[in-house]
């Protein structure tokens, strides 16, 4: 089994790795909506690379904090929440539980920055479509909800198709 001491330690630097992409994934989910009231294509563009990578960053650091807490001692499949296993170790000292702690709640408010994000863009999408409906001559009363909720358009060949 692995050092306590040196798998905490170990923690802590991933965790402090996790903090600064997290503070960079929170700029740039907030750069994001005024990438997109811009118009601007090429900075929303840069702005989702730069999200997936540090997304790929902090998913791979998620599976190395679990191996090292696993060799703790930890269960992911014990349905106990990691910081609840991490308070109850003797040895988990107050600095890595308010690291992990300061860490789950950046990423809570980048979840949260990510979902409003997403239903911004989800509306200009509808707005757009709407505009291509007008310019494309498709009456607006013609509209029913697919199996996702969505409202399409209704096309006189899709009439016929459905008929």
């Amino acid at each position: 089994m692995t050092d306590r001491k040196t798998t905490f330690e170990t923690l802590d630097q991933l965790l402090r790795k996790d903090e600064a992409n997290l503070t960079r994934l929170a700029e740039v989910l907030e750069q994001e909506p005024r990438s997109l009231a811009g118009n601007d294509m090429q900075q929303l563009e840069q702005a989702t690379s730069e999200k997936n990578e540090l997304l790929d960053a902090l998913r791979e650091r998620a599976k190395q904090k679990i191996r090292l807490l696993a060799q703790l001692g930890y269960r992911p499949d014990s349905g106990q929440a990691v910081s609840d296993y991490l308070r109850d170790q003797a040895g988990a000292d107050s600095l890595l539980m308010q690291r992990w702690e300061a860490a789950q709640k950046q990423l809570s408010e980048c979840q949260h920055r990510n979902a409003v994000n997403g239903r911004i863009l989800g509306h200009l999408q509808r707005r757009i479509s709407r505009i291509s409906d007008i310019i494309r001559g498709v009456d607006q009363q013609q509209a029913l909800y697919g199996s996702t909720g969505e409202s399409q358009s209704l096309t006189h060949s899709q009439v016929f198709a459905s008929a």
